[in-house]
């Protein structure tokens, strides 16, 4: 199993040429892992994990071009509710949640 996940980050790390590598920013790996379980927990959890991956790529904003940014950014948007937090982009556009 373990090979199989070795095999399949390769691919993945091989096919973007022009991204941030897996090793750069090893917290990405971790951000997108718990922003799968979005769904699971409540409106308050889901905010606070915004806030913590939104802290983190304002210091380290060349994460933002990290293969699994835009998928973090997608869990976030899919597990959002009735609340408003705002999400600040690479381009300076900002975007806007409902929680």
């Amino acid at each position: 199993m373990k090979k199989m996940a070795i095999i399949t980050l390769a691919v993945m790390l091989l096919s973007c040429e022009n991204e941030i590598s897996y090793e750069a920013y090893p917290e990405m790996g971790e951000f997108y892992t718990e922003s799968c379980g979005l769904k699971a927990v409540g409106t308050d959890s889901v905010k606070c994990f915004a806030v913590k991956v939104d802290n983190f790529v304002v210091k380290n904003p060349e994460a933002k071009q990290h293969f699994l940014y835009p998928k973090i950014v997608e869990n976030i948007k899919s597990s959002s509710l009735n609340s408003t937090f705002s999400f600040d982009t690479t381009d300076g556009e900002t975007i806007e949640f409902l929680f």
